[in-house]
């Protein structure tokens, strides 16, 4: 296996000045260390301070601490996992590249949900896990993590899940032949939680060109 360095697509140099900030603005090294929290009160009772786990009591000041509304704590929870990757701008530009494409519009999914969830008064919880792409890895040893990814990932989708033990449901949105996969195998292993699949769908096909699934094989050609 060869790696293809081209000169001209170097990145910018950064010197150790640039890594320091020396000669910078003093003011770029100021740390803010304190804040005002969000407004409201928490709704704690003497019986839920007595009669709930710590773990609660914590998990509903880190929910207020989030921005939720104090007022709307007391709410179903939901979780919704997801192998989201990439980081998309809100106009769908790329700011961060996920592996493949597949995944890399889940998150307007997630979105979607998260406000039905919203809608009809609940708390939804969004948690990721992303996934790889073997068509990337193709003639290379990355291709030895294809499968067992999936096993990883549904393991680590059940702790996360079991990890918010007030919620009452979990919603799995993910893609592709690897994510998918691990999803279902994470709610079946979810036997004590009502659980929904919702697959990520196909991308379009070009109006020119090849579409994703036949461009894998342009190096076999």
């Amino acid at each position: 296996m060869t790696t293809r360095v081209y000169p001209d697509h170097n990145t910018v140099d950064v010197s150790i000045d640039d890594v320091l900030g020396t000669g910078a603005d003093p003011a770029t090294r100021a740390i803010q260390t304190h804040a005002d929290g969000p407004k409201g009160t928490v709704p704690f009772t003497a019986e839920f301070l007595i009669e709930e786990p710590s773990g609660n009591h914590f998990g509903m000041t880190q929910n207020a601490g989030m921005g939720w509304n104090p007022a709307e704590l007391l709410r179903k929870q939901f979780i919704i996992l997801s192998t989201v990757g990439g980081v998309k701008a809100e106009d769908g530009s790329p700011i961060a590249l996920g592996l493949h494409t597949g995944h890399f519009e889940l998150r307007d999914m997630v979105v979607a949900a998260a406000e039905e969830f919203k809608e009809l008064k609940s708390i939804p919880f969004a948690a990721f896990c992303s996934d790889p792409c073997d068509g990337r890895t193709q003639g290379t040893t990355g291709m030895l993590d294809s499968l067992p990814y999936r096993n990883d990932a549904a393991q680590v989708f059940r702790r996360i899940a079991r990890s918010l033990p007030t919620v009452r449901g979990v919603l799995g949105i993910a893609s592709c032949d690897k994510g998918l996969p691990a999803m279902m195998m994470a709610l079946a292993g979810l036997p004590d939680q009502p659980g929904v699949i919702v697959p990520g769908g196909t991308t379009l096909k070009p109006n020119i060109g090849e579409d994703a699934a036949e461009i894998q094989s342009i190096g076999a050609r």
